[in-house]
């Protein structure tokens, strides 16, 4: 494939954000691609991301194929109200120009509009497929992170025991949900919740109503918020920490459709960081367990706790299922098979 200039309307103006640089930004390095954020240029292809305005006129050059990167469930919001409020709040910050309407609806005529659509999980693209034949299923690149080969068995005596938490606000209030066997545990064993995260978020678009991370998680966890550590996120801090976890868990609301059809990134992440992950049952963390032929997913706070107490007290049995993750990791989530992926959407609009 020749070098290309892609116009790309990202996510953040620094391309700094985990949207952008694990995504179109990690495969445009690779190929040694431009990625031109001056809309003012002229480009052979443009990439849109959720930020985008949907309306605008850039994404009707003649000659100039579109793809959208639609990484989160928009076109299944949690309720009608919820939506047109986004849509309404979109549109009255300038974000989004013309008419006034639900946000699932720019984003189901943008997949219309668009050459291709690229998601993030194969239980969106049934989805998106309805409005977009030329929809692909592109996870995120982990490349930033380092790969921690486990090659022996967590102590299972330690002074005290961590459970690891990686990832945005905005997903971090389904700790409450497993909160009665966290408190349940922490009556046997010595414990540390690390959250490893931003320090503050925004309530609202993530832009509008900041709010302190450390307020959220203890009022969710207030029977035992004195064991709940915020960390600041970087790599490095969720390296070390990683280091210091004997378990990380990934607890969701799955009433929640933006949230129960998130793909399986953060799981892939504790696997490639060595932690063995515990899950709720969402689609893509239910198939890839079962893929991988480990034990992630738990149904009840029953299950929370019994397969916590397994995974801190038997260090063998911890191996085997980050041992069956990483396998997992070596065959289906490389650089190799990513860069393969982002080829096959361009070269399905370029011609």
């Amino acid at each position: 494939m020749r070098k290309m200039k892609i116009g790309y309307w990202s996510l953040s103006p620094t391309l700094k954000s985990a949207g952008d640089r694990r995504r179109l930004i990690f495969w445009a390095k690779a190929r040694g691609h431009d990625i031109v954020i001056d809309r003012t240029q002229k480009v052979d292809v443009i990439v849109a991301s959720e930020n985008s305005d949907f309306n605008s006129k850039y994404f009707a050059q003649k000659n100039v194929p579109v793809i959208f990167d639609l990484v989160d469930a928009y076109l299944s919001p949690l309720n009608d109200f919820e939506d047109f409020a986004r849509g309404f709040a979109k549109g009255v910050s300038g974000q989004i120009s013309g008419s006034i309407k639900p946000f699932s609806h720019h984003a189901r005529d943008f997949c219309q509009h668009s050459n291709a659509v690229i998601c993030s999980s194969k239980e969106q693209e049934k989805v998106i497929s309805s409005y977009n034949v030329n929809t692909h299923v592109i996870l995120d690149s982990h490349e930033e992170i380092p790969f921690v080969n486990q090659t022996k068995a967590r102590n299972s005596f330690a002074s005290i025991y961590r459970i690891l938490w990686e990832g945005q606000p905005a997903t971090i209030r389904g700790v409450k949900i497993i909160s009665p066997a966290l408190v349940e545990l922490s009556k046997k064993i010595p414990l540390g919740l690390d959250f490893v995260t931003d320090e503050n978020y925004f309530k609202f678009l993530n832009k509008f109503l900041k709010g302190s991370t450390l307020n959220l998680v203890a009022k969710d966890l207030s029977q035992i918020k004195n064991l709940v550590n915020i960390i600041p996120w970087s790599v490095e801090n969720l390296v070390k920490q990683a280091e210091l976890s004997t378990v990380a868990m990934i607890p969701i609301d799955l009433s929640v459709p933006m949230q129960r059809l998130k793909p399986e990134n953060r799981l892939l992440i504790m696997w490639r960081l060595g932690v063995p992950c515990l899950t709720s049952p969402s689609p893509a963390y239910v198939r890839v367990s079962e893929q991988a032929g480990v034990k992630a997913a738990c149904d009840t706070n029953v299950e929370w706790l019994q397969n916590l107490n397994r995974l801190m007290g038997d260090p063998d049995f911890a191996f085997s299922e980050i041992s069956a993750g990483q396998n997992y990791l070596r065959e289906n989530h490389n650089q190799k098979i990513l860069l393969k992926k982002w080829d096959s959407v361009f070269e399905s609009v370029m011609g």
